[in-house]
């Protein structure tokens, strides 16, 4: 059986502003606007590859949906170097993402400056897909993680 357990009242709530570099990897929670929602997509969270010289299968986890080939045949008297991926296999996992954009929540003051409100993407997964609309008013916890478009950048919360 796979239990899904979720966190609330995550304290202190984390200003927009204030997620920089020093927050990567942390886990923080942020509340905001969803001006955006993509389409649901799968993503593949571990994927079997087939040794081409034994026939050995061994699942690889991909963090992220990173396509990451493995080193070596697990088994002792082969250690077969080339591999095939198999997506229909039974050790392929795949899950439902989506991503979401979240924009920050601006007091009076701030609108009057004239400053452009701080988003920050989100990716949701499992039973949090599709769970939101633009115009709905969300807090989320996550851990801060670097955009993988934009080298460097600090913009999501896995």
């Amino acid at each position: 059986s796979l239990f899904l357990c979720r966190v609330y009242n995550y304290d202190p709530i984390t200003q927009l502003k204030n997620v920089r570099a020093n927050c990567y990897g942390k886990y923080i929670a942020l509340r905001g606007t969803v001006v955006r929602v993509s389409n649901i997509k799968p993503l593949c969270t571990k994927l079997a590859f087939v040794c081409a010289t034994c026939g050995d299968v061994q699942g690889v986890p991909l963090p992220d949906g990173k396509y990451t080939l493995p080193a070596k045949c697990l088994v002792p008297e082969c250690r077969g170097r080339s591999f095939t991926p198999d997506r229909s296999s039974p050790l392929t996992t795949t899950v439902d993402w989506q991503s979401i954009k979240v924009q920050e929540l601006m007091s009076d003051d701030q609108r009057e400056a004239g400053r452009i409100p701080r988003t920050i993407e989100c990716e949701l997964v499992q039973d949090l897909v599709d769970s939101c609309v633009p115009g709905d008013m969300v807090t989320i916890t996550g851990i801060v993680k670097v955009s993988s478009t934009e080298e460097g950048k600090i913009n999501h919360l896995k």
